[in-house]
């Protein structure tokens, strides 16, 4: 039985599912979340900023970002909280146009990480940065449009993921930690 949090929740998602459906999106958001699986497109980016010397500094900290995001999300807050997925909840109610996700639903792991790596550039590359954040928000939407996630998992991860990024980039440019 879903919280009353969970029932508005569904009913932002319902809404979403209903009218923002499209052909176009429907091909994008599914690309969007993929690029966000396993952080791919944050470990190209730190790859891109170690060996092309563009910023080796923010590189790590990308990686330990991603690190901290393995860590927190899918080794610990997943198992604690156990939260089901919309789509679980509304069963064959809701199509996700992708392959369902096997694991809970809070936090989005791909929202935290997208948002704790892209933090770490904006620490580095404030131009960079912000393309990054805005990539980094339309992973977290595209995880809504495709109903595998609340509104709070989302938002959450993301303000989790900017804490982690900002810790990171702050610990590591202080020489708390060292590589």
């Amino acid at each position: 039985m879903p919280s009353r949090i969970s029932v508005r929740e569904l009913k932002v998602l319902d809404w979403m599912y209903e009218h923002l459906r499209c052909k176009v999106c429907d091909r994008l958001m599914p690309f969007l979340s993929l690029t966000g699986n396993f952080g791919i497109i944050w470990f190209a980016a730190a790859a891109t900023f170690y060996f092309a010397n563009i910023n080796q500094e923010a590189a790590v900290c990308i990686l330990l970002a991603l690190g901290c995001s393995l860590l927190f999300v899918n080794l610990i807050l997943k198992h604690v909280t156990r939260r089901p997925r919309p789509y679980e909840v509304r069963g064959e109610l809701r199509d996700t146009i992708i392959r369902e996700p096997k694991d809970f639903s809070f936090p989005s792991g791909h929202t935290f990480s997208s948002f704790a790596a892209a933090t770490a550039i904006a620490h580095f590359s404030p131009k960079l940065g912000i393309a990054a954040l805005v990539y980094a928000a339309g992973i977290a939407f595209s995880r809504l449009y495709l109903y595998v996630h609340y509104i709070s998992d989302v938002l959450t991860s993301a303000i989790f993921g900017v804490a982690t990024g900002i810790l990171v980039s702050y610990l590591y440019t202080n020489g708390f930690i060292v590589f």
